[in-house]
């Protein structure tokens, strides 16, 4: 593997400290900390990373100031956090891994919960239109800021990190004053181009003389804000070349955006973006920084991505954060010629997506991120192995099946289809959601590898699965269609569309009811939108897609605008007719129609399987039902689901 990845195992060092191989962790919060301090949960995340065989971990930011601590989970940069990150740093080195840590302060998009504070800014600008007004600093203030960068810093070196970068990226605080778009000061820093660099540049320079001597500090740098009234490329360049210039500053890293809607979508490129999307604008820093380390990230799920972009020669190391949280051994599988056993990143964002509602993080390919503790990588055999039997062969059912069947129980596996992978299967036709079928291939091929049995064509009755006689059943059949009102009946689904021959759409005019604000009906609009049909989506709620995590909406919706595709939020459907639709709009109680639609189709959640729970549970079976089963829900919360039925059977 060596040889097939020669750039990734090749070692590296930045100012002294040597990595041995070219794949690095970014920094990204976890949310794991309790009152903003490291937890043993931290650490058991950690080591299992560390393990895995990774270069370097940079450890989740660091917030510097009292009015940076935002939401609950993130990790405080004051010296009460010491004696947990030393607990960190122990951890990470005695694996061979190196470990540096991000300091920051994340300005005006940092509401602070605990203190009950707006934000701080360099001025009064919110992150969004909907985002608290932050409080626009003062010099005083600046300077308690930049001491407290200072006061972070020293801590960083006494517990026994080995190098930090200061945050100038991704719209947190520093990046606010570079900004045009977040500072619109009058004094001296703010107005010019100069100016808005000055206060950014005075901390940069504070923290290399205050521990520079110390251990390795570098910058964290964002290369294009991508968003109107931000930083575009050729800015962005020059901010990098003059930081990069200072004395004593010893690597970049860098990536995209600003932590601004729709911006910070692209810093987490879902599975629509290629993979490493934005590596011609990093590659563009080289001219700019001389010879300094240049370490980047961004959607780069696999050790072959990671090659090609080392293979450039601009760049020095790949950031690989999501596919670590899907599989911490990624370097020590490939090592070990096992590369078809990792699990794959899918970008899926429902990672990030539990950062943004304020939850610690977890990943929809690997439920035990967060719980590393409770739930080893291989189940304890059981000393009682059961039958089991596991109706439904969808990514619920497959994680299920597989997770008890490495604990050691006797696994049976039914799926009315001839294939696997249940929604998996449709859902990965849809434009840019290919990945999906990687996950299908992956859940697929690892229950293949257990000793359960499985069993496609088989349409189970509950006469079946009592007959069965199984200790334990488990119900991953999918939901099942709700009561329909009125309106709904003879209006085709979106899935029996994205079913059909799609050359049949360009040109039509379609309508999309959605009840179910899911990344389905999502895919499905720009699915058809893609192949030629003008799409409208009418929907109650406010906001269309709302079960879709904020990270990915925001760029999806870009997407769909781009492409002419209509939103109609606000609308309760009363009835369709010959490409009519009737509705009352919910915030005036008016009537309005719709109409010149060629096809209409309808998006509705599922109900779960009750039904059929409750005639097996009167049978005297035990049953737990998982996935849509149970209730709608999410890819991801659907295999933490089936996970956690296999550990528990």
């Amino acid at each position: 593997m060596t040889t097939r990845y020669p750039h990734v195992f090749q070692p590296f060092a930045i100012a002294g400290v040597t990595l041995r191989n070219r794949v690095f962790i970014p920094g990204h919060t976890t949310n794991f900390a309790e009152d903003f301090l490291p937890t043993p949960r931290h650490v058991a995340y950690q080591r299992e990373r560390a393990q895995g065989g990774v270069g370097l971990i940079i450890v989740e930011p660091l917030r510097v100031h009292r009015s940076s601590l935002g939401r609950a989970g993130g990790l405080s940069g004051e010296r009460a956090a010491l004696p947990g990150l030393r607990a960190i740093t122990d951890v990470i080195k005695t694996e061979g891994v190196r470990v540096f840590a991000q300091i920051t302060h994340t300005g005006r998009h940092g509401d602070n919960f605990v203190d009950r504070l707006p934000p701080w800014g360099p001025s009064a600008v919110p992150w969004t239109a909907g985002g608290d007004m932050p409080h626009a600093m003062t010099r005083s203030e600046m300077v308690q800021v930049l001491d407290a960068f200072l006061d972070t810093a020293r801590m960083v070196v006494d517990a026994g990190f080995e190098g930090m970068e200061v945050h100038l990226g991704h719209g947190h605080l520093l990046h606010q004053f570079l900004s045009p778009a977040s500072n619109i000061r009058t004094d001296d820093w703010g107005g010019s181009f100069d100016a808005r660099l000055r206060y950014p540049l005075e901390v940069l320079r504070a923290v290399v003389a205050e521990v520079g001597h110390l251990v390795p500090v570098g910058i964290r740098v964002s290369v294009d804000d991508l968003m109107q009234g931000g930083l575009d490329q050729a800015a962005s360049l020059e901010i990098t070349r003059q930081a990069a210039a200072i004395p004593g500053v010893a690597f970049v890293n860098a990536s995209v955006a600003a932590y601004q809607w729709p911006s910070i979508g692209h810093h987490v490129a879902d599975m629509n973006y290629p993979p490493h999307p934005f590596l011609d604008q990093t590659v563009a820093l080289r001219q700019v920084i001389g010879s300094l380390p240049l370490l980047t990230a961004n959607r780069y799920t696999s050790l072959a991505d990671a090659e090609r972009g080392l293979a450039t020669g601009a760049v020095d190391m790949i950031g690989m954060n999501r596919a670590h949280m899907a599989d911490p051994a990624v370097i020590a599988k490939t090592l070990a010629g096992q590369e078809d056993d990792i699990r794959p990143c899918v970008s899926g964002n429902f990672c990030i997506g539990q950062i943004a509602v304020h939850r610690p993080i977890s990943c929809m390919m690997n439920p035990r991120v967060g719980k590393e503790e409770q739930w080893p990588e291989t189940p304890p055999r059981t000393a009682t192995p059961r039958r089991v039997l596991v109706v439904g062969g969808g990514p619920a059912g497959l994680e299920a099946a597989r997770v008890a069947a490495q604990a050691g129980h006797a696994v049976t596996l039914w799926e009315r289809d001839a294939r696997l992978g249940g929604a998996l299967i449709l859902a990965g036709t849809g434009y840019g959601r290919g990945d999906l079928h990687r996950m299908r291939d992956y859940l697929d091929t690892q229950l293949r590898r257990t000793s359960a049995v499985i069993v496609t064509d088989k349409a189970a009755t509950a006469g079946d699965i009592c007959g069965f006689g199984a200790d334990v059943v488990i119900l991953a059949i999918g939901g099942q269609e709700p009561p329909l009102p009125d309106w709904a009946h003879g209006v085709p689904t979106i899935e029996s569309a994205l079913a059909a021959d799609r050359t049949g759409w360009n040109g039509g005019s379609v309508a999309i009811l959605d009840d179910s604000g899911s990344w389905a009906t999502l895919s499905a609009a720009e699915t058809l939108a893609r192949a030629g049909a003008a799409v409208t989506v009418v929907c109650r709620p406010d906001s269309p897609f709302w079960d879709v995590n904020i990270y990915s909406r925001m760029t999806a919706m870009e997407r769909l605008a781009s492409l002419g595709v209509r939103l109609r939020p606000g609308l309760g459907v009363q009835a369709t007719t010959d490409g009519t639709i009737a509705a009352r709009n919910k915030f005036t109680g008016d009537a309005e129609t719709l109409t010149g639609f060629d096809r209409i189709l309808r998006a509705t959640h599922s109900i779960g399987a009750s039904d059929l729970q409750d005639t097996l549970e009167r049978r005297g079976q035990t049953v737990r039902s998982v996935g849509d089963a149970l209730a709608p829900h999410s890819l991801f919360e659907a295999v933490h689901d089936g996970h956690a039925a296999g550990r528990t059977v």
